[in-house]
């Protein structure tokens, strides 16, 4: 019984991190979707979806990295780090509100501990852009 409580707090706190880093990625998530849901719609067949929303998040963050490398000034880096910031924000507070859900009461406190949830994580997404390549 100690042993099943214990895997399952490893197994949720292995959980939340991997969520952590990957709503720092939002923004070529909702990329990739965007570009495998069109490829889709359109009748081409799920492989080529497939390949287009691979193909788009690859370009969007090799652009992303292109960008970041030739910017000489700081605010052409801050409207890079904004862009990646902003759906991060919004991945961390759904993301942190379906887990207050799950855990609280609902309330003042969970509307609170979300936006708390998508400060850290868009700040976590924009430091990681702004750094990159300097």
């Amino acid at each position: 019984m100690l042993i099943g409580l214990a895997l399952i707090i490893v197994a949720v706190f292995l959980c939340c991190a991997l969520l952590f880093r990957l709503s720092i990625f939002a923004l070529p998530l909702v990329m990739a979707f965007l570009a495998g849901s069109a490829t889709y719609r359109s009748d081409n067949g799920i492989v080529a979806a497939l390949a287009a929303a691979s193909l788009a998040a690859i370009a969007l963050l090799a652009a992303a990295r292109l960008a970041l490398a030739f910017a000489r000034s700081d605010l052409t880096r801050a409207a890079i780090g904004l862009a990646f910031a902003a759906p991060a924000a919004v991945a961390g507070y759904h993301a942190v509100h379906g887990i207050a859900a799950a855990t609280m009461p609902q309330g003042t406190w969970q509307l609170v501990i979300s936006l708390i949830g998508a400060v850290v994580i868009a700040t976590a997404s924009w430091t990681q852009w702004s750094r990159a390549t300097r």
